[in-house]
């Protein structure tokens, strides 16, 4: 476990950078009242953290579709509505001559596992409805997630993603993809 702490930490500081740890308070989080409540955390301004989180481009994402590998480009925004779940919208790009474009919608149940000042880990089960505009399917999902708040409303939401998409017979072979990055939750 000390291991899987330490890789997360690693992980954290390379590639949110130093600024985070150099405040003199850091961003209290904590559950409350079936909320997640984000202390210490100005509501009106935007810091480096929410910055990245609005703005870091795209992820990866690596995909088996009639037995051919492909990758891409990925982002995912999601709107929570802790405890109740929370819903995303995620644009993938492919790397292929033709269906380029992939988008899907999904409700997740987050559970937290464990939370702390600094951050929340947790695992989302959820499902939802995928299109490339020339089929569509609908899909489990599961994920790991290591969610760290921005702001008050803005959170960054470090994952890895797995998924099958069953789609409609008559249009073609399913989809089973990966995915791993960044998204932005947008809470209420």
């Amino acid at each position: 476990m000390h291991f899987i702490k330490s890789l997360i930490f690693i992980f954290i500081f390379f590639t949110i950078g130093s600024d985070l740890f150099a405040q003199q308070k850091q961003d209290k989080l904590s559950l409350i009242e079936n909320n997640i409540a984000f202390d210490n955390v100005e509501n009106s301004s935007l810091n480096s953290l929410g910055l990245i989180a609005v703005v870091f481009p795209v992820n990866p994402i690596f995909l088996i579709e009639n037995k051919k590998f492909y990758a891409g480009l990925t982002k995912e925004f999601s709107l929570s509505l802790y405890p109740v779940g929370r819903l995303a919208a995620e644009y993938s790009l492919i790397f292929r001559k033709t269906d380029l474009n992939q988008l899907r919608f999904s409700y997740n149940y987050d559970i937290p596992v464990v939370a702390s000042d600094f951050a929340v880990i947790f695992l989302s089960l959820g499902g939802g409805y995928f299109t490339d505009f020339k089929k569509y399917g609908y899909f489990p999902q599961t994920s790991a997630n290591f969610l760290l708040p921005a702001t008050d409303d803005i959170a960054v939401n470090a994952y890895f993603k797995v998924r099958n998409v069953f789609v409609n017979e008559d249009e073609g072979s399913d989809v089973f993809d990966v995915s791993l990055g960044f998204g932005t939750i947008f809470s209420l």
